[in-house]
């Protein structure tokens, strides 16, 4: 018999290592193969030869995500388990019918080793059900109740699925996931869902296979019964075979979802050439008028298109927005330079630091934070800007969408939503000389939220916070807080809360860092991290305990996570409190002094 071999994935060498050997016991199970990036990894798999996939999602160059719709695309059958540290809304359920598992780093040996034994075994021989209409297999596997996950195919060179797939042929379409014979979920292309579920249920003249599953692991995402999505089929059916009389229309189409999707990225250069394309060939059609209104930066030709679209339809409410949002330049003299809104699109003089529109700071310069007025922000503008950037987001590590994902929730005074996207952000533009601007912004945007949320929170003025911290000051006898934190923002923001508590602040990136530093300092407290690079918190915390200058020093553990599980090693783990982020300043304030204040009380008493 054949050794498996499972595929990781990631550009950490230590995350490497440390897989390798926590594995290494189920050496006689399956073999670990390792790719330090995503193009090795294709590579590697073009050879056949992989069982099963372990990836993270953030990496240099090609990212998780383009793994990911390359997997799908040539490799259906390979499940993939995904560990990562970036964490987005709906980003499990948007992954969903993708994957076999995700996990969040750092993740625990036996854990990752019993997924992928699970995800060895489900890789069973598939079915080949031959050609048919997906419908009539579907009514099969109900009948039957059967729960397991059909692959569609539509392939004119190859009647044999297996040979298909074995030569990754590019006509592979989706799949449907039962489970005891109800649709639950769908994949095609970039619909996933019900969506999904209706362009599949809608083909004839197919390939299918089914392979079995284990229901558990699949999420649902079509709630409809099956009845209801089969008539639905049928009815869209029905439309599909008139849009089909053109050959033209399905490529039309694509030229202005590409538009849209550019539009979506906020590449509005890239994003005309599809959009003229598109309208040469469809003059009549308001939609794409509007859009290449978006998309062009010239006041002369903005208002010609948005004329054009308003004369096709003058009750379409995008579009009356959009000629309103134009009337908002004024008597702009027609050479201005424009640039569009980030969020609403509404079209803005160059350098202007609010969108006249939606109100929103474009933060193209940090020094206009101050002028940032929550109140005055359109937030049914601002908001579903903030949906469109996480879609984006979903689909790939864009810096520039992860930017303005922060400032979307920066002008919608949601600062956790705001930091969690510029975390994200930091890692990767520290790196690239490119992004040096547009790191200094985000440092300079941190600060601010951190002073910001403290002096919302004591209902202070800057001036009155300032004079207190300067008493503090001179009182020489501060106390100290290390802080353990990998998240440059994160720690940032922790560093300005303790300081303008009146705390000495000294901080470490990592475990080995930290130990560095407590070489070299005792401090009063240590803030640290569950979740670092080169020695994970547990393991720092038994390092501490067991060491006879440090065993007295109080810690607190900091987790983005909030299971039971963790609370409960947090507190197996002798760390006086657990503290789940993000959390507020003032909580913060609350925990350290309170837990400082006990110590000192105690001695006293002693």
């Amino acid at each position: 018999m054949d050794m498996k071999k499972v595929l990781l994935v990631d550009d950490d060498e230590v995350i490497h290592g440390l897989i390798d050997a926590s594995l290494s016991k189920h050496s006689s199970v399956f073999e670990l193969v390792h790719a330090f990036d995503v193009k090795t990894a294709m590579n590697t798999l073009e050879k056949g030869d992989i069982s099963l996939i372990v990836t993270d999602l953030v990496m240099p160059g090609k990212d998780g995500f383009q793994l990911l719709s390359y997997l799908h695309e040539n490799h259906p059958d390979t499940p993939c388990i995904v560990m990562t540290s970036y964490e987005l809304p709906e980003l499990e359920n948007r992954l969903s019918g993708r994957v076999f598992q995700i996990f969040k780093k750092p993740v625990a040996s036996q854990e990752l080793a019993e997924a992928i034994i699970r995800g060895l075994k489900s890789q069973n021989k598939k079915s080949d059900l031959g050609e048919f209409s997906v419908v009539g297999i579907v009514q099969l596997m109900e009948t039957e109740g059967t729960t397991c996950r059909l692959d569609v195919h539509k392939c004119s060179d190859h009647r044999d699925i297996d040979l298909c797939i074995e030569q990754h042929c590019k006509e592979f379409r989706g799949s449907l996931f039962l489970v005891q014979g109800t649709i639950y979920d769908a994949v095609c292309g970039r619909s996933v869902g019900e969506e999904a579920a209706l362009k599949l249920l809608s083909m004839e003249g197919v390939q299918v296979s089914s392979c079995l599953l284990d229901g558990k692991n699949i999420v649902r995402r079509v709630h409809k019964s099956n009845q209801n999505l089969l008539i639905s089929a049928m009815i869209q059916k029905d439309h599909q075979c008139v849009e089909e009389l053109t050959d033209e229309l399905p490529q039309q189409q694509k030229l202005l979802d590409e538009g849209i999707r550019l539009c979506e990225r906020l590449e509005f250069s890239a994003a005309q050439k599809p959009l003229m394309a598109f309208i040469k060939e469809n003059r009549k059609n308001a939609l794409g008028w509007l859009w290449l209104s978006r998309s062009v930066t010239d006041l002369k030709k903005i208002k010609a298109a948005l004329a054009e679209a308003y004369r096709l339809e003058p009750e379409h409410t995008e579009i009356t927005e959009e000629v309103e949002k134009a009337r908002l330049l004024g008597n702009a003299p027609p050479d201005v330079k424009i640039s569009r809104c980030p969020f609403c699109y509404a079209p803005m003089e160059l350098h202007r630091p609010l969108c006249p529109c939606c109100k929103a700071s474009v933060l193209t310069e940090s020094s206009t934070l101050a002028k940032i007025d929550f109140y005055a922000v359109e937030q049914r503008l601002v908001r579903p800007a903030a949906v469109r950037f996480e879609k984006v987001l979903a689909a790939e590590v864009n810096p520039k969408i992860l930017f303005y994902a922060g400032v979307a929730y920066l002008n919608l005074n949601d600062f956790d939503k705001a930091l969690t996207y510029f975390d994200l952000l930091m890692p990767i533009i520290q790196v690239d000389s490119r992004y040096q601007k547009v790191a200094d912004q985000v440092t300079q945007i941190v600060d601010y939220i951190a002073s910001h949320q403290r002096l919302e929170e004591q209902g202070e003025q800057p001036h009155v916070a300032k004079e207190k911290n300067q008493l503090i000051d001179n009182q020489g006898n501060r106390r100290t807080v290390l802080v353990v934190e990998d998240s440059p923002t994160t720690r940032k923001v922790i560093k300005m809360t303790l300081q303008s508590g009146g705390f000495r602040v000294i901080e470490a990136v990592d475990g080995v860092e930290a130990l560095s530093k407590l070489n070299d300092n005792k401090p009063d407290m240590v803030l640290l991290d569950i979740m670092l690079p080169k020695i994970d918190g547990y393991k720092l915390l038994s390092i501490l305990k067991k060491n006879g200058e440090t065993k007295d020093i109080p810690v607190v553990m900091l987790t983005s996570k909030n299971r039971i599980l963790d609370k409960v090693k947090g507190h197996l783990s002798s760390a006086s409190a657990y503290l789940t982020k993000p959390f507020k300043p003032a909580e913060l304030i609350n925990v350290v002094n309170g837990i400082l204040d006990k110590i000192s009380g105690d001695t006293s008493a002693a």
